[in-house]
């Protein structure tokens, strides 16, 4: 039998055969990405070309600090200290021994000292802190705790108490209709006006309703910023080409907006000489050229910042600030909702507490609240709001312990939702349950086990503050109002699954009942 081969081109020929090259390339390429972790002798789970391990992702069936706490529990179920994981194509270690994780993030820093993230120089609002790296990044860190001292913090706990007088106007006519309300937005609102004035003295009226511009834009930094397709290129994509690209995070219009917003308060700031005390105010300051701000060896004098690096920085603050906390209130009014013995517990701790103090919301009284502690803990426990941990190799590392070498420039994840609902540290991981950390639970676990802001010296720089304003802001809905989950909320929980930070899938609606005095 004689095969009858089509008379093509030779034009068509060499296409063909250039695309059989790229399949077979594609191909080559895929196996050898595929081999690293079995070249390397560590369990890994199994990938897929070519998603890698990231399928479910993909295809937006999970989020991904639910995928990544997948895989920890999948390698603690094995017994592992540590395991691969494959983003696309990308390798990605996955410590799960407590030990490992403290190292990473502590004992030895000095080699897992950079989250990885995109920073370019042709976008400038990349520069800001969570993105920063090395000398840079140590540099300016130091500069922060002088914006958060208990001093401070008093200070706006002032500003902070305030600004519930207008949450409370603004959930009293829901008390009195009985209509549900959609606490996220009104939350939101809350903690956008409490940066605004506390960080940068502004008074944006977002509870008002007259600053909506403002509270969209803030919104979408995150959902621009952290959402799975950006990530896919940020963690996947060699840096130089991201930047040979001019690939951008933030849409240049949003850009133009924050930079605007703050040119005016750096303006303000310098023409009326004020001095607050505030993050705005540290980051005036470091804008001059000063013989007095060293960098952190504290031998040579810094470099001063320029207009962008100061919005930079600016505007991650402003936006984590008022996203984070409010989320946490959010999921706590969720979980309270769900378990009213433990509302009940607290509201009876908020009136104890408060008596002690002349019935006011003093500064000393919200630190005297331990169950409160206790329920943001939990909360925090179960809804971190970054589920994930990332660091960066900056050379090879032999894991103590092992036979294993994280080689320089991996990507190290350390999972925090993952270990915050291992069973091990957690029995029933996905019960709320405040009393998890009793001082006695507390010391029956590793301290690792709970890392919600990351831990070292890279823990969030506002952790002290975004607290107080959660607790602020929760303390003066519980001691007026009995909150109970609407019937608008839709009774199945799943985290929104293209985006970086937690959020339920639908909006948490509340209803309010209002409590005899």
């Amino acid at each position: 039998m004689i095969l009858d081969i089509p008379n093509l081109s030779a034009t068509t020929y060499s296409l063909l055969a250039i695309l059989l090259s790229i399949c077979v390339y594609i191909l080559w390429f895929y196996k050898d990405a595929y081999s690293y972790w079995k070249k390397r002798g560590l369990e890994y789970v199994e990938p897929m070309i070519p998603f890698g391990n990231t399928f479910s992702l993909f295809m937006k069936k999970t989020s991904m600090g639910m995928m990544f706490a997948k895989s920890y529990l999948h390698f603690k179920e094995k017994g592992l200290k540590h395991g691969g994981f494959y983003f696309f194509w990308k390798p990605i270690y996955v410590p799960v021994d407590p030990e490992i994780i403290k190292r990473v993030l502590i004992s030895d820093f000095e080699n897992f000292p950079n989250h990885g993230f995109h920073i370019s120089e042709s976008e400038p609002m990349s520069g800001h802190i969570m993105n920063m790296e090395n000398a840079k990044w140590r540099s300016l860190r130091a500069k922060y705790p002088a914006a958060f001292t208990s001093a401070k913090m008093r200070k706006m706990f002032v500003i902070m108490e305030k600004m519930t007088k207008q949450l409370i106007e603004n959930l009293e006519p829901h008390a009195v209709s009985g209509k549900s309300l959609d606490i996220k937005n009104e939350l939101s609102r809350f903690t956008t006006d409490v940066i605004s004035s506390c960080a940068f003295g502004l008074d944006t009226k977002t509870m008002k309703r007259e600053n909506e511009e403002l509270l969209k834009r803030g919104r979408h930094f995150f959902d621009d910023q952290w959402n799975v397709y950006t990530n896919t290129l940020v963690f996947t994509v060699p840096r130089y080409i991201l930047k040979k690209f001019n690939f951008r995070l933030m849409p240049k219009e949003f850009e133009t907006y924050f930079q605007d917003m703050f040119r005016e308060v750096l303006n303000y700031r310098k023409g009326k000489q004020l001095n607050r005390g505030d993050i705005a105010d540290v980051l005036v300051r470091l804008t001059e050229k000063r013989e007095d701000e060293h960098d952190f060896t504290g031998k040579k004098p810094m470099d001063p910042l320029n207009f962008e690096e100061f919005a930079a920085q600016a505007v991650i603050f402003f936006s984590a600030g008022f996203e984070t906390s409010s989320s946490t209130q959010t999921f706590a009014l969720y979980e309270l909702s769900k378990n009213p013995e433990c509302q009940e517990k607290l509201r009876d701790e908020i009136n104890e507490v408060l008596a002690k103090y002349d019935n006011k919301i003093t500064y000393d009284a919200v630190m005297d609240m331990k169950y409160l502690d206790k329920v943001i803990d939990e909360t925090l426990r179960l809804y971190p709001v970054f589920p994930i941990l990332p660091r960066v190799a900056l050379n090879d590392y032999k894991v103590p312990g092992t036979d294993f070498t994280i080689e320089k420039n991996t990507l190290v994840l350390v999972s925090n939702m993952g270990i915050q609902r291992d069973p091990e540290y957690y029995p029933n991981p996905d019960q709320f349950d405040p009393e998890r950390f009793s001082v006695e639970n507390k010391s029956n676990r590793p301290f690792v086990a709970h890392i919600p802001f990351g831990e070292g010296p890279r823990i969030c720089v506002g952790k002290r503050f975004g607290l107080l304003q959660t607790k602020v802001g929760l303390i003066s809905m519980l001691k007026r109002y009995r909150v109970s989950l609407s019937e608008k909320t839709t009774p199945s929980f799943k985290f929104v699954p293209h985006e970086l930070m937690l959020r339920k899938t639908g909006d948490i609606w509340i209803d309010l009942k209002k409590i005899s005095t």
